[in-house]
């Protein structure tokens, strides 16, 4: 069973290298650290770079705060190739709700504004740098 993961992740992973690749928008770069989000910036903001990373988080949630030093190293890391912003779910409900936000930290990557991939919890810092690779098709 393990085998016919494995073959289908890498079958998707090209997939979505290759979309991205033949992907002919040229996008300004992107901005440096993390953006705070808020209703009004969000849709613009996964649209602006071609990459995104996108915490959902709350103030009064532990492993989103165990996410936080993570996700700004990373964002150092991928300074300029990929856009990262985290967004209170506390403040706007209806964002986390229209991105079908369930759990505490929710990271969603997107790729031109389409959702790749998303994970839930929290992971160390060399998981979540492998899944912006895989899944961005991003190199540091």
């Amino acid at each position: 069973m393990s085998e016919e993961r494995e073959l289908i992740e890498k079958i998707y992973r090209k997939m979505i290298m290759t979309r991205l690749r033949e992907s002919s928008v040229s996008r300004s770069m992107c901005p440096n650290g993390i953006v705070m989000l808020n209703g009004n910036s969000f849709t613009a903001s996964i649209r602006e770079c071609s990459a995104s990373v996108i915490d959902f988080y709350a103030d009064w949630c532990i492993p989103c705060k165990i996410m936080e030093p993570i996700l700004n190293k990373l964002s150092q890391v991928f300074a300029g190739k990929v856009f990262f912003g985290r967004i209170d779910v506390d403040a706007y409900p209806e964002i986390a709700a229209e991105y079908g936000v369930m759990s505490i930290p929710t990271t969603i990557l997107f790729s031109n504004g389409e959702e790749i991939y998303r994970i839930i919890g929290a992971v160390d810092y060399n998981t979540m740098r492998r899944y912006i690779e895989i899944y961005l098709g991003v190199k540091p």
